[in-house]
């Protein structure tokens, strides 16, 4: 939905072009900014007054798709800003040499407000100039990295990422032709290990299950200065935001509940992919590796993802195991944990999901995937059929919307 809306290539090679052959700073108090996700955006303007010439703030929103859209952009002259970024629970983390904050707020969730968050800055060198070697970039990010460590912050593992160890992280997310380059930001990188990284490199980060961070280190040699210039993004998100940037919202009515009830099926499948590129690479799989539980998924659909339910990668490829669902095979087996279903036990409170056998929670169309052509009106209350013997296996229904 809202996939890297702020993905700022633009600002970023405008933003070499003026610091390349930036003199030493000069010495002066640099605007402040502060900034979090969730708040209002008059909690916003009114902590922001003193840089009010700084921001753009749209108060006419845009439509994206049936939703009303406000963004508001903070950028500094000469890159010499400060920002703090504030979150209940959470430690405030402040930097400096900001060229540019932005985010925005969504209009039809006032109460979770200012959902986005980025802020965009350049590691300097010790004359306060913006031509660094890496070593310089090394020694900023350790530093950055160790203050979040200190802060709580812990490596986001996706439920469709690959369980293996943090020491594994990085041959798997620097190794070609993967599905995934995230190394895990806890990783003791070396020098001569950050060297070898690409120009564009990327960490996932939460903290608790309410707020996210990814971080994108962005670089680029300028022969002017003979030296490299890097900007460092920090885009800190809500759970909600978090979510949506890898689900696919196919039309206006989808909700997160309807998208990711029809999505989840499938994120086993996905990880068995990341999964067979790690044993593939000579890494060893965590089984034991625990998922953690996303309030908002769990209030929304009844799916716990601490209880995610994933394929035994050293019983089948993803290869083999798409192989053999196409033919039509019972691949239950292959699941690791076969006391529990291979999909999941939505209860009739989750109104995107119902067993067979259950009331129907919502009156509308439903559709299993264990009989073709499935696709059938219920009433609310009503009994939904069970197809025994089918090579699906559990048959459960999901929700398809109200309209025919």
């Amino acid at each position: 939905m809202f996939k890297k809306i702020f993905s700022n290539w633009f600002f970023f090679s405008f933003m070499l072009l003026t610091t390349a052959c930036q003199a030493k700073k000069e010495v002066i108090i640099s605007p402040h900014a502060y900034v979090s996700v969730e708040e209002s955006p008059e909690t916003f303007k009114k902590n922001n007054e003193s840089i009010k010439k700084y921001w753009r703030f749209n108060d006419n929103p845009l439509n994206i798709g049936s939703l009303g859209v406000t963004f508001y952009e903070i950028n500094f002259p000469s890159n010499d800003g400060t920002a703090t970024f504030n979150y209940p629970n959470v430690p405030s983390l402040t930097v400096d040499n900001v060229g540019m904050t932005s985010g925005f707020y969504i209009h039809d969730k006032p109460k979770r407000g200012i959902q986005s968050v980025r802020i965009d800055f350049f590691v300097p060198n010790s004359q306060g100039s913006y031509g660094v070697t890496k070593k310089d970039a090394y020694v900023a990010m350790q530093k950055l990295f160790k203050q979040l460590e200190e802060q709580g912050w812990q490596d986001d593992h996706r439920i469709d990422d690959p369980r293996i160890s943090v020491q594994d992280s990085y041959t798997y997310g620097t190794s070609e032709n993967v599905s995934d380059n995230f190394i895990n930001y806890q990783y003791p990188l070396t020098l001569d290990q950050f060297k070898k990284l690409p120009s564009l490199q990327f960490w996932d980060l939460r903290n608790g299950n309410d707020v996210f961070l990814d971080i994108t280190m962005q670089y680029n040699f300028e022969e002017k200065i003979n030296n490299y210039v890097y900007m460092i993004s920090l885009d800190f998100s809500s759970e909600e935001i978090h979510i949506n940037s890898y689900l696919s919202y196919d039309n206006p009515d989808d909700t997160l509940e309807s998208t990711f009830t029809k999505a989840y099926p499938d994120l086993p499948t996905s990880r068995l992919y990341a999964e067979t590129q790690a044993l593939e690479t000579g890494l060893k799989i965590q089984q034991n590796q625990p998922d953690y539980t996303l309030p908002l998924v769990l209030k929304e659909t009844g799916i716990d993802t601490s209880e995610f339910v994933s394929i035994d990668p050293y019983k089948i490829t993803y290869e083999e195991f798409i192989k053999r669902q196409e033919a039509g095979e019972d691949l239950t087996p292959y699941y690791e944990n076969k006391t529990k279903p291979n999909k999941p036990e939505i209860t009739s409170q989750a109104k995107g999901r119902c067993l067979a056998g259950q009331p129907c929670p919502k009156s509308g169309y439903w559709f299993t995937q264990a009989k073709s052509d499935s696709r059938a009106y219920f009433k609310q209350d009503d009994i939904m059929p069970d197809y025994p013997n089918n090579q699906w296996g559990e048959v459960i229904w999901q929700f398809d919307g109200e309209k025919g």
